[in-house]
């Protein structure tokens, strides 16, 4: 039999990233709490996913999340089709789940401390750090108060 095309596309990290991700259940953590509708070809959970394979392999501004899909294994590791996953989908997703955001970080949180047996005995959520945006000038600053600098914050959990 003779070969009359051949397809290359990337596969890079993927298989891990979706491994991972179910293992975490991210698409069911996320379908449960923003279920996505009867006529959706693919859920949010789905779509967060595929988002969360993205950031992780080749990071990539929303309206070009469905360029990497095709370059990269998407459709053969997620199964989900290159077209579903463009900026007007991803950005229904990520609106769904923004009022749950702390229900699905701690939900996942919670599922990779049992499937992973991480030790959370010594671990701190350090929480002291903000961002913000704009032009601060310092001398337009109230001294009695903290004051805005450049710099990024050290957020995140420490152990």
């Amino acid at each position: 039999m003779a070969v009359t095309s051949v397809v290359e596309k990337r596969l890079g990290a993927l298989p891990v990233a979706a491994e991972f991700l179910r293992r975490l259940d991210v698409a069911g953590i996320v379908d449960e709490v923003c279920p996505g509708g009867a006529s959706a070809l693919v859920t949010h959970g789905q779509v967060i996913e595929a988002l969360v394979a993205n950031r992780l392999t080749s990071p990539a501004p929303l309206v070009r999340v469905e360029d990497w899909a095709r370059c990269w294994a998407v459709e053969e590791v997620f199964g989900i089709e290159p077209g579903l996953l463009n900026d007007d989908r991803l950005a229904r997703a990520l609106d769904a789940i923004a009022p749950h955001l702390e229900h699905i970080a701690g939900s996942v949180g919670a599922r990779a401390i049992g499937e992973f047996g991480i030790d959370v005995a010594r671990m701190h959520w350090d929480m002291t750090s903000m961002s913000v945006h704009g032009a601060f000038p310092v001398e337009s600053q109230d001294e009695d108060f903290p004051s805005s600098a450049t710099g990024i914050p050290r957020t995140g959990a420490s152990i």
